[in-house]
């Protein structure tokens, strides 16, 4: 394996981690209809603040399956930096609606 292929193994990897975060949201949207049919609905701003990083998460998962099906040098830089930058970006609003949200139920 050369530089050349250890360089899209890395920026694949960073694919797969912005498809393994859209993935815990998704798992955090169901937990909360799950809680809102157990304990009864949420307030509507709940609802608005679990959708909001639902702006990032959705292109940096169409990013990551571009990204792994593509092999044209120019489009990988430009779509591994993108596809990181959203998926971190979702993750960092999604702990901040977790923190909004916890203020709210309090």
């Amino acid at each position: 394996m050369g530089p050349a292929e250890a360089k899209l193994n890395l920026q694949r990897l960073v694919g797969k981690f912005s498809l393994f975060f859209a993935l815990i949201y998704v798992q955090i949207l169901i937990a909360a209809v799950v809680v809102a049919f157990r304990d009864g609905l949420q307030p509507l701003a709940v609802w608005l603040l679990l959708l909001v990083p639902m702006a990032a998460f959705v292109p940096a998962a169409v990013d990551a399956v571009k990204l792994h099906r593509t092999r044209e040098p120019e489009r990988l830089r430009h779509l591994w930096r993108r596809c990181g930058l959203l998926g971190v970006s979702g993750m960092a609003l999604l702990m901040v609606a977790a923190l909004v949200i916890g203020v709210i139920d309090r």
